[in-house]
């Protein structure tokens, strides 16, 4: 065993104060949910991908292909013990515990069937790039609640599902308060409950032995199995993230490049548009359109009404879901209801539903006929950019800074193979592998 458990905290509030902290003294409890439909805090949001189900919250087949997360609305917290259960079930590879603040993600605690890991993501504000902090493979337990631990303090961090199976992880975008909290999953399944959140008052007294002991643990443990490719994305992004924070002469690299290619994007801005900021100008046409057309807002309202009279008629096959909008319960609950229904009449091939969903396509069509600036698709914008930039490759003056940017570029990947030079030998075991399976 790695390190015993705490002795009794003083915390009062209940539940209890977590006895299996490692890192943090556990203060007063700050937030907890147990998903009991009648007590359930009106802080989480969700629809109907999520839905109370056994006393958990199940991440259900609503969108069964897409990437849902459930977040807990205004929270705020900096030093801090995280404790949850889950069920990995169903379809679900991947759970994560999302951190963030200031609009950046600070820490990923990432569960997979056979293995967990902590990442941190890029903020390019603070001049930080992601990194894996650690891993640790673990038995997989299909339909099994398990009960897993975050512990932040300062720039630390420490994820443990037992004494044996423990992540540990230290870097400087994880000393923030966390101003945004979520539970994402990648596939319809798993469950989540008992969702508590306590302050930190301190770190343990005996933690720099423990902490000595987790990291000798932590790097001489086998490492999670990964084809080539996968071994080189992340080592190389690891190495990446400690030449960022470590290396001056790297630093200096990166900054010539980015200034570099600052300059040619301001210069030649239609060429190099991202997407997400043609999504935010057709976002600001569309709004414009609406407050300056009245036939548009007119139209509008029709496309609202008709989806509403899907939601009326739905909500007629199962009259008793009105009650969880009068009994004050979770305004998260009808919705999330609402949308089970919906997807149960969909299934069954609801002649009503499809006629009702075939009208308000019809008037949604109707508005993007009439108004098709408002409706231009992201896509079409990110061609019309493509063909710009490339009508660009014989503009000589273009051409020789995007050499000098691209120069700049290939520096950097000069320096991190020689920082490192078995990547070389993983890259060629990566691209042989991806040609073999041609």
């Amino acid at each position: 065993m790695l390190f015993s458990s705490v002795i009794s905290a003083t915390a009062t509030a209940e539940p209890p104060a977590p006895s299996n902290a490692i890192m943090c003294i556990p203060g007063d409890l700050i937030f907890a949910d147990d998903f009991d439909p009648a007590t359930v805090s009106n802080r989480w949001w969700f629809k109907a991908e999520f839905a109370l189900r056994d006393g958990a919250l199940l991440r259900t087949d609503v969108d069964p292909t897409e990437t849902k997360r459930v977040f807990l609305k205004d929270p705020s917290f900096h030093n801090t013990i995280i404790q949850f259960d889950f069920k990995l079930s169903g379809q679900t590879t991947d759970l994560r515990l999302v951190t963030g603040s200031g609009g950046h993600y600070n820490s990923v605690t990432q569960i997979h069937p056979d293995y967990f890991q902590i990442t941190t993501p890029v903020d390019h504000d603070a001049g930080f790039v992601p990194a894996q902090l650690g891993e640790c493979t673990r038995e997989p337990r299909p339909d099994q609640w398990q009960t897993m631990t975050v512990e932040y303090w300062g720039d630390e961090i420490v994820a443990h599902l037992s004494d044996n199976e423990c992540v540990l992880g230290q870097h400087p975008i994880i000393d923030r308060t966390r101003q945004y909290f979520a539970f994402q999953f990648d596939l319809p399944g798993a469950s989540i409950d008992n969702v508590r959140v306590w302050n930190a008052t301190g770190k343990r007294g005996d933690w720099t032995e423990i902490r000595k002991k987790l990291a000798m643990a932590q790097g001489n443990r086998e490492p999670v199995r990964r084809n080539p490719a996968e071994r080189y994305k992340l080592k190389y992004m690891n190495l990446k993230s400690r030449l960022t924070l470590n290396d001056p002469t790297y630093r200096d690299l990166v900054a010539r490049h980015e200034k570099l290619e600052a300059a040619l994007h301001a210069d030649y801005p239609e060429a190099f548009i991202t997407h997400k900021q043609l999504g935010k100008l057709i976002a600001k046409k569309k709004q414009h359109i609406k407050e300056t057309d009245p036939d548009f807002k007119i139209m509008e309202t029709q496309v609202h009404k008709a989806s509403h009279a899907e939601d009326d008629y739905v909500l007629s096959t199962k009259p008793e879901l009105a009650r969880l909008k009068k009994d004050g319960v979770s305004k998260n609950r009808f919705p999330s209801e609402l949308g089970q229904i919906r997807a149960q009449l969909k299934a069954a091939n609801d002649k009503q539903l499809a006629a009702l969903v075939a009208e308000t396509a019809r008037r949604q069509a109707q508005l993007e006929a009439r108004y098709p600036e408002a409706f231009q698709s992201v896509d079409a914008a990110v061609e019309k950019r493509n063909a710009i930039r490339k009508s660009l490759n014989h503009d000589p003056e273009f051409q020789a800074r995007n050499r000098a940017v691209v120069d700049a570029g290939k520096a950097i990947k000069e320096y991190i193979d020689k920082a490192d030079p078995s990547l070389a030998k993983l890259e060629a075991e990566a691209k042989a592998k991806a040609y073999e399976s041609k």
